[in-house]
């Protein structure tokens, strides 16, 4: 349902660029051609499997927000539970409609413990 760039234990979802079968089919019926965008976040998997936020992509929706940190480990996107689910799966709830928003959850390191932290993103085209 996407394009997925993968390099080694890292991705990032970029659907902003790149060809899409369906957005042509779309163009050919003469329906309106819906843009899905990212947030511009890579992600790890830690020890356990979690994926964590390597970097953020410069000048991305993420790292434009200024609310997502390295090293925040995701939890829920849009209240769905991602923990031990397939990277491919992840991207798919992280992408959508241009300007839409998602809610992510986070469990962030602070100190010796850890918060969640909720934050809400708008999906925007970004490259990497």
């Amino acid at each position: 349902r996407g394009r997925y760039y993968q390099r080694m234990d890292l991705f990032a979802c970029c659907r902003s660029r790149g060809f899409d079968k369906s957005q042509s089919r779309q163009q050919e019926a003469g329906a309106p051609v819906e843009k899905l965008c990212g947030l511009g976040i890579a992600f790890k998997p830690n020890k356990q499997g979690t994926l964590t936020v390597k970097r953020l992509v410069p000048g991305g929706p993420a790292a434009l927000a200024g609310t997502v940190e390295s090293g925040d480990a995701l939890h829920a996107i849009d209240g769905v539970n991602v923990i031990g689910m397939e990277k491919p799966q992840v991207a798919d709830l992280l992408v959508g409609p241009q300007g839409s928003t998602v809610r992510l959850r986070f469990l962030r390191p602070v100190g010796n413990s850890t918060k969640f932290v909720d934050l809400e993103l708008q999906r925007q085209p970004f490259t990497e």
